[in-house]
């Protein structure tokens, strides 16, 4: 029996490519932009919404699977100057997110490192102060201490390193894919 999956309901399949189509429509070429940036048109952001859309598309498509995007535009006058920048804005907002996934997994492998040079160095003290003669309550509360925070911070640094950093990679596979994309344009 063949698995239904739910993204082969709701895309279209390239039978030349395996690719999935996710179909976008557009009046006209400036509904691809960010109306509110009035950069240099070469410039201009990613409309917001638009940017949502294939992210929420991403999520229903499988990692594995090659994405084709086509912009099927409400115009019979086809732009291929305008078809560039389409192009070079959407591979420039995409790589704004790959250097911000980027960011991020750094981030979070340079705060479990000090989370875990923290927890060395409280469970190292807590091994030189354990032969301590005199146990006064003082004493112990502080080699309790030092014993459980060198733990709760190891746990964190390894939460950090093993369950956590996993995000930023699958979003970085998923950055990935929309490089890889192929962009079409289709004229009514």
């Amino acid at each position: 029996m063949k698995k239904n999956n739910k993204y082969e309901t709701l895309y279209r399949k390239n039978d030349k490519t395996g690719s999935i189509i996710i179909d976008i429509s557009l009046q006209d070429y400036h509904e691809f932009f960010h109306e509110w940036d009035n950069s240099a048109f070469k410039k201009r952001d990613i409309h917001p919404e638009l940017a949502e859309f294939l992210d929420l598309c991403s999520e229903d498509i499988p990692l594995r699977k090659k994405l084709e995007i086509v912009f099927s535009l409400e115009t019979s006058e086809r732009s291929t100057e305008k078809e560039e920048q389409i192009r070079t804005s959407y591979l420039n907002y995409y790589r704004s997110l790959r250097h911000s996934e980027n960011r991020k997994a750094k981030r979070i492998v340079r705060i479990s490192v000090i989370l875990l040079f923290t927890s060395l160095i409280l469970l190292s003290l807590y091994g030189v102060l354990i032969d301590i003669q005199e146990h006064t309550i003082i004493s112990k509360v502080l080699l309790e201490s030092l014993l459980i925070g060198g733990w709760v911070f190891t746990w964190e640094a390894v939460h950090l390193l093993f369950l956590d950093i996993i995000e930023p990679f699958r979003r970085r596979r998923e950055i990935k894919r929309f490089f890889e994309a192929t962009l079409s344009f289709k004229y009514s």
